[in-house]
């Protein structure tokens, strides 16, 4: 296990929890990370985990919104909701993970994290 210092679990977990930052801040914070980083791969992984996991989110919000214009999205909004709840249960892992100075991988998305 690799020594993991103090601003490193603090830049990991801020990527993990950007979303508390609000508006498109949840997508900048981590990509602003991942960009300055590249040198520190604790911190960088993490910081790929969770811009990945964050666009996901992005994306499928965006695509039932549209899809509520045409009344179709209505019966996605439920199904996004629950994914907002796992999105958040497992970042809150994910943050607790880094600050133990541990790696986590996001479910469901490692094939689009392994392509970056």
């Amino acid at each position: 296990m690799e020594n993991v210092t103090g601003e490193q679990k603090l830049l990991a977990v801020l990527a993990h929890l950007a979303y508390f930052i609000g508006g498109l801040g949840f997508v900048v914070a981590p990509l602003v990370i991942f960009l300055l980083k590249k040198d520190d791969y604790f911190v960088y992984d993490h910081a790929k985990q969770a811009l990945v996991a964050h666009l996901m989110l992005l994306v499928a919000g965006l695509v039932v919104s549209l899809l509520c214009f045409a009344l179709i999205g209505l019966l996605l909004v439920p199904i996004l909701a629950i994914l907002g709840i796992i999105f958040v249960i497992t970042s809150l892992i994910a943050a607790l993970q880094a600050l133990s100075g541990n790696y986590y991988r996001y479910p469901f998305i490692q094939r689009v994290v392994d392509k970056i």
